[in-house]
């Protein structure tokens, strides 16, 4: 029983943190969002598995019991934020699943969808492949048909971004709530809003709290200073965000509850996909996916579809923020 108590006391802590300074955002949370087990998901990791390291090519904390299967960890316990954002998609999946009952969502992403790099799984979409027309896992979600962009002041805990720097670099990270431009949480977005406190992965190796972790991140706005506030030593700095009312720039968007995902909306985005793929590569020769040009269209989708051709986006390979 002692062994618990400190995550009992660490989860009545956050529980009642997140409900007091998102008590407003919430009240206006979309009635379809997944939003609450995303915040359950990341309760539970910033506890199981914080701090554990970086390092931009693995992924997973550890290997996930998942449905009938596992998602594997590269080299646990190191990861980086993409992987980041696909764990804490995982881990709450996990939650609803036994909270509810409903395995219907290890039959939508089974498994090796989290596992594989095909034009067709979520981690390559998640993963920003240069090749999709993903920009963020917004963008993911949608493609998938189990999730919606909306405008950044729109955003409730538990939501996701997909950031770019002035310094050409981007991070992926799970949305928490909105800061002022002293750093101090607010309830709801309005023009005081300078920025956003997130959870995810960053860092470099084993320094100080590289891994899962949380950051304190401000907007470089156009024809502005960039808001950098000095905060206190615990609370971690990410400066000079791009601030942008386009996807492109600030990705942004949630999950949404499983009986609201729309398979045909998937099956409908995964032909396309694979069709525009198909006449690319026809075009381009096999410096495009590795594959031959003189395929016909159902040789390439096989081929596609047995190989993990997608790769992460050189965008994402540098997740050092300011305070790392």
């Amino acid at each position: 029983m002692a062994s618990k108590l400190p995550f009992l006391l660490t989860s009545l802590f956050v529980t009642s943190l997140l409900s007091g300074y998102c008590e407003d955002a919430r009240a206006a949370e979309p009635s379809d969002s997944f939003n609450k087990y995303i915040l359950e998901a990341v309760q539970q990791l910033a506890h199981d598995y914080p701090s554990e390291g970086y390092d931009i090519s693995k992924a997973y904390t550890h290997n996930i019991p998942y449905g009938s299967g596992v998602i594997k960890a590269s080299e646990p316990p190191l990861t980086m934020c993409v992987a980041a954002t696909a764990e804490i998609m995982i881990t709450a999946i996990n939650l609803y699943v036994k909270e509810t009952g409903d395995k219907t969502p290890y039959t939508y992403l089974p498994p090796e969808t989290w596992n594989r790099m095909r034009p067709t799984d979520i981690r390559s979409h998640i993963w920003v492949d240069p090749h999709l027309d993903a920009y963020g896992t917004a963008d993911a979600l949608v493609t998938f048909g189990i999730g919606k962009r909306v405008k950044f002041s729109e955003l409730t805990p538990g939501s996701f971004v997909n950031i770019n720097r002035t310094n050409k670099s981007g991070h992926s990270v799970t949305f928490l709530g909105f800061l002022d431009a002293q750093g101090n949480e607010l309830p709801s977005y309005s023009d005081k809003v300078a920025g956003f406190k997130y959870f995810s992965s960053q860092g470099k190796g084993h320094n100080g709290d590289a891994g899962f972790a949380y950051r304190y991140a401000f907007f470089a706005k156009p024809n502005s200073t960039p808001v950098c506030p000095t905060l206190p030593p615990s609370k971690h700095r990410d400066c000079n965000i791009i601030w942008s009312t386009g996807q492109k720039m600030l990705n942004t968007g949630y999950v949404m509850m499983p009986s609201k995902w729309d398979a045909a909306t998937r099956d409908k985005n995964f032909k396309a996909i694979l069709a525009g793929f198909y006449k690319q590569n026809r075009s381009r020769g096999p410096d495009f996916l590795g594959l031959s040009k003189n395929l016909t269209e159902t040789q390439f989708k096989d081929a596609i579809l047995k190989t993990d051709t997608m790769q992460i986006n050189p965008v994402f390979l540098n997740n050092m923020t300011t305070d790392d």
